[in-house]
């Protein structure tokens, strides 16, 4: 079918939207860029918008449209938002005496639901569907609200795009994500796996999908693999927030003794086991949060991380393994949010049984909206692997309004700047946030919307965490390093390709020094970005400025925004966060340099 464009929505956890045009995916966008709440929970208006816009396409073009999962509910928990309005404490009553130590007794909860329903702090943001069939009696009833929500979401999306409410579809959730894991990779040709993990979606948090000649076929599933719940409830166990901060246990975990981690482990060592290719469940509690509670109580935090982590890595690994020995397959790609366990995917990638691994970008419930539209495309084999990320808010449509003069009363400003202009400064230790082109999908930042420092300085670490990020301080940053240059720096032996900083590998030791600041501070490994020259050609032409004037091929890229919001996504959010921060410089499109006058005095301007 030629002019085939699909639209696909995922409205739960990281709301977003995509849209695909024969086989390519056109554009994608998180809802948060545009309500600027971190993480957003609901019907992503604004990126449907953005992505009917952008393309130049009403809902009556589209071909076909889809919600990416079946049974997103229930809705007390999408209307409520709990996922960022609930507080540490909140989620501790959540698990305890509030809500599921009481249902587990078989006591009423209406009291608990009713609270979601009606407080102030659960109904402060947009509701864009009508939740006003909440009764008390369909709180009680998830069948019955599970069919009122789909209704609901059917009339939503059809009013908005100005289609039959018929026309809107529901797909499974592991399927979407399996699609994405596989399709928005370079694998084809020969057969491979699709293995998907998460916390749960569609009654599922595990299968395993053989790919051949892009056809899928289901060999195994599980709704009993506990990974994502044990550690979504170490990470509330830390007192970080659920859902959000499991990447800040990850990397806190290397710091732990390995003894002490052996006794922490303990405590989770017979919870799953490995049953031909499914994770299941094996000496599990009833009650997993109280158990994990009460026997970690003799445990310190970091303990407790590096327990976490090294039990993952050996679930996972053990899990890759049986399913290579029992289908003979060594070709590998990750879904689902338990895929954003860089540290996870890096000891799968060195299994004798893997011979090659990829893990897509920002693989957790904000791509279902990209796997849904590989899904759903009527002929698999035009669908295309993404070769970038750059899929979001395109500068380009608003810096010919620009007025950098507008600026000189608050700013030093210089226009038409040259990539060595500004190499010269990251190289004299300043940090110059960038702003430019299309905003990168997900939770990477990829160099259009990056925070860039000199790699081989410590001492920017300190500065960043302190005055712009405000970052745990155990945390490590990234780097961005030209491609043709990876293999002088990053052990890789199986040549994996990593464009979306979607894996950890291990650093030459010989070379750690000059790019120790891009790296974890206390493993030394680094979660690189290989930058190509034909997939980020202005990225590109820095970094290379950069090795001109240093030798070194790289750079420290962590995601512009302040601390718990989302990555800047316009010129006015860069802006803003330029402002509230102790950033030197600000680069907007490669044309216009904004610089604080104490920063610019310093590096000579």
């Amino acid at each position: 079918m030629k002019n085939e464009l699909i639209l696909a929505v995922h409205s739960g956890h990281n709301a977003s939207a995509a849209l695909m045009r024969d086989g390519v995916i056109v554009t994608a966008a998180l809802e948060e860029r545009f309500c600027r709440k971190k993480n957003y929970v609901g019907y992503p208006f604004q990126a449907i918008d953005y992505c009917l816009k952008k393309a130049g396409v009403s809902g009556s073009d589209l071909s076909r449209v889809a919600y990416t999962t079946v049974a997103v509910g229930p809705s007390i928990f999408i209307k409520s938002k709990t996922s960022t309005q609930f507080s540490i404490r909140d989620y501790i009553n959540y698990y305890g005496e509030g809500y599921y130590k009481r249902r587990m007794r078989g006591e009423s909860i209406l009291d608990y639901l009713q609270w979601l329903n009606t407080d102030p702090k659960f109904n402060e943001d947009e509701q864009y569907y009508d939740f006003s069939y909440l009764t008390d009696e369909v709180l009680l009833d998830p069948a019955r609200d599970q069919v009122l929500l789909q209704n609901e979401q059917r009339r939503r999306l059809s009013v908005q795009l100005g289609i039959p409410a018929e026309k809107v579809e529901f797909i499974d959730h592991h399927t979407c994500h399996a699609y994405y894991a596989y399709f928005g990779s370079p694998f084809r040709g020969e057969d491979c796996i699709a293995l998907t993990l998460d916390g749960d979606g569609d009654g599922r948090n595990q299968t395993v999908w053989k790919v051949s000649d892009d056809k899928f076929t289901l060999l195994a599933e599980s709704s009993q693999n506990d990974l994502g719940r044990i550690y979504k409830m170490a990470t509330l166990l830390l007192a970080m927030r659920p859902d959000e901060h499991e990447f800040k246990v990850m990397g806190l975990a290397p710091y732990a003794k390995a003894s002490h981690v052996a006794r922490a482990k303990k405590v989770l060592d017979g919870l799953c086991a490995v049953e031909g290719m499914r994770l299941v469940s094996k000496n599990r509690p009833a009650d997993l949060y109280s158990y994990l509670e009460e026997n970690w109580k003799d445990h310190r935090f970091d303990n407790i991380a590096g327990a976490v982590q090294t039990y993952t890595e050996e679930m996972a690994c053990e899990l890759v393994r049986s399913i290579a020995r029992e289908t003979g397959i060594r070709r590998f790609v990750i879904g689902g949010g338990i895929a954003m366990n860089i540290k996870m995917n890096k000891a799968i990638s060195e299994l004798e049984e893997v011979e090659s691994l990829f893990v897509c970008g920002s693989s957790g419930d904000e791509s279902l909206s990209i796997g849904g539209c590989y899904y759903l495309n009527s002929d698999a084999k035009r669908n295309r692997p993404l070769d970038n990320l750059y899929l979001g808010h395109d500068i380009a449509d608003e810096i010919g309004t620009f007025d950098a003069a507008s600026y000189k009363q608050r700013f030093d400003v210089r226009e038409n700047v040259s990539p060595e202009q500004v190499a010269e400064l990251i190289a004299a230790g300043d940090i110059v946030a960038v702003v430019r082109g299309k905003a990168e999908f997900g939770a990477r930042a990829l160099g259009n919307r990056s925070i860039l420092a000199n790699p081989s300085q410590r001492s920017t670490v300190q500065k960043i965490n302190e005055a712009i990020k405000n970052r745990d301080f155990w945390m490590p940053f990234a780097l961005s390093i030209l491609e043709e240059h990876q293999a002088e720096y990053i052990l890789n032996p199986k040549r994996l390709h990593s464009p979306f900083m979607a894996i950890s590998l291990d650093v030459r030791p010989e070379m750690h020094k000059k790019i120790e600041a891009g790296t974890h501070p206390y493993d030394q490994t680094v979660r690189p970005q290989f930058v190509a020259a034909g997939e980020a050609p202005a990225y590109h032409r820095l970094i290379s400025a950069f090795n001109q004037l240093t030798g070194i091929p790289a750079l420290l890229n962590t995601s512009f925004n302040l601390h718990g919001e989302p990555i800047v996504d316009t010129i006015a959010d860069a802006i803003r966060t330029f402002e509230l921060s102790g950033l030197d410089h600000l680069l907007i499109e490669d044309r216009v340099l904004l610089s604080k006058r104490v920063a610019a005095s310093a590096a000579g301007n």
